[in-house]
């Protein structure tokens, strides 16, 4: 068996929607906030969810462990209870392990919580026990933590009350930083490689009512604790578009939010493994008045991870980003501070019956990357816009509000015809049309634009 020791020295981010709806608003903590929080009252209990994320990050490893419950009473009969490790390790395959619990138990007075052969409990007023074991998805080998959490800092709430996050009315989510960073020790094993724990890392809790598959989220986080600097940037997509971003940094807390932050999506890249494309870079540029942040972030790592729902609802794919983050952060006296650090970023879009392809395909992508597909349901109507990747890649699917605006057909149904448009800037354009087989899990369209 193979040891390896990993001294974590930043913060991952966290597999939450990373934002604020007003980020002046925190509150302080306590131990029972980090409790379970479930209570039957018979008004969307089906859209209950409640997570709780643990990770760590460092220069050739990465890890993270998440145990979710998503309609704990099985109203919908697609209850989540799951407990999910993933890991990391450079010059390896990823492992993810993934254990559906057929039954929990939870605490609401104190952190306690178990799933199986997984779960956390408190071991006195500040740390935590965190330990599990599922199986690796794709090999069957064990996977296996048993990790003290130690809190470095105090929690704060980032969204102390119940607030609106995607299309339906009354949906409601709190999101708790219980530990935005922490000392980390013990065991993590994957297969034959056993990695011995001394660690900064992070933990944090959501829970409230919604769809989970609802609303689109993009997220980013790195700290340097030596320097007190911990970054996160999160923007949500829902019926309402928030984004925020709250840097700590020499004891102060620096928040952005609203206009704001200006947030471009620079690159973006095509899965094989799922066909969707997703945001591999962005810049973020941020400016309160006292502050201004400059921000660059490059994935180097990406690994999809899917939550099904029955069809025609759209399922959840959360793509998991190793990534590098580059920035200044200026004073408006003049003070700077530089930071290069490796952290996490994340997306979360929908998948139900992709239908993707590469425009020219036999020619350099410098010359066919950027350009604009367009895809109408010939029987609805309805268009839905792409760009697509440098290396000319793009995908269409269904959405949530797709799923809410009709059950029983989101966006496209079997046998409708779609007709793709391909355009370039010069004006070039060209088209195809592909008619819906929703008994494929997706479907490929080709087509090529005039030189």
């Amino acid at each position: 068996m193979r040891s390896y020791k990993a001294r974590i020295i930043t913060i991952t981010i966290i597999i939450s929607f990373l934002f604020l709806s007003d980020p002046g608003l925190s509150a302080d903590a306590a131990l029972k906030d980090d409790a379970y929080h479930f209570m039957k009252n018979g008004v969307d209990d089906n859209l209950y969810n409640e997570w709780w994320y643990f990770n760590g990050v460092c220069d050739h490893s990465q890890f993270l462990v998440v145990y979710l419950l998503s309609d704990p009473e099985n109203l919908t009969s697609s209850r989540k209870l799951q407990a999910l490790a993933v890991v990391l390790e450079d010059g390896r395959q990823p492992a993810v392990g993934l254990h559906q619990s057929r039954g929990f138990g939870g605490d609401r007075d104190s952190p306690t919580f178990d799933l199986d052969q997984s779960g956390f409990s408190v071991l006195d007023e500040q740390n935590l026990k965190v330990w599990g074991m599922v199986e690796d998805v794709a090999s069957g080998a064990p996977i296996s933590w048993d990790l003290i959490y130690q809190p470095a800092v105090s929690p704060w709430f980032v969204i102390p009350v119940q607030t609106h996050v995607g299309h339906l009315k009354g949906d409601g989510m709190k999101w708790l930083a219980y530990m935005p960073s922490a000392n980390v020790t013990g065991k993590l094993t994957s297969g034959n490689s056993t990695l011995e724990i001394d660690a900064t890392g992070y933990h944090d809790h959501g829970w409230g009512r919604w769809a989970l598959n609802d609303p689109q989220i993009t997220w980013a986080q790195a700290s340097i604790p030596k320097d007190g600097f911990s970054l996160t940037v999160g923007d949500i997509l829902g019926k309402e578009r928030i984004t925020s971003l709250g840097i700590k940094y020499a004891g102060k807390t620096i928040q952005f939010s609203g206009k704001q932050i200006k947030l471009n999506y620079t690159v973006f890249a095509f899965d094989n493994a799922t066909s969707r494309t997703y945001p591999a870079g962005y810049k973020i540029l941020a400016e309160n008045g006292d502050y201004r942040v400059e921000l660059t972030i490059a994935a180097q790592k990406s690994l999809p991870l899917m939550i099904d729902y029955p069809a025609p609802m759209p399922g959840l794919l959360a793509f998991q980003q190793v990534s590098n983050m580059q920035g200044i952060l200026r004073s408006k006296t003049g003070e700077e501070y530089r930071f290069d650090e490796t952290g996490f970023s994340g997306y979360t879009t929908h998948r139900l019956h992709p239908i993707f392809g590469r425009v020219n395909a036999t020619q350099d992508a410098s010359d066919v990357a950027g350009i604009t597909i367009t895809a109408t349901n010939e029987r609805t109507g309805q268009e839905k816009i792409e760009k697509t990747t440098p290396e000319a890649w793009f995908s269409i699917d269904a959405d949530n509000s797709d799923y809410l605006a009709n059950s029983s057909a989101p966006w496209w149904a079997n046998r409708d015809r779609i007709r793709l448009e391909a355009s370039n800037g010069a004006g070039m354009g060209s088209s195809t049309n592909v008619t819906v087989n929703m008994t494929e899990d997706g479907q490929e369209a080709r087509f090529e634009l005039p030189p």
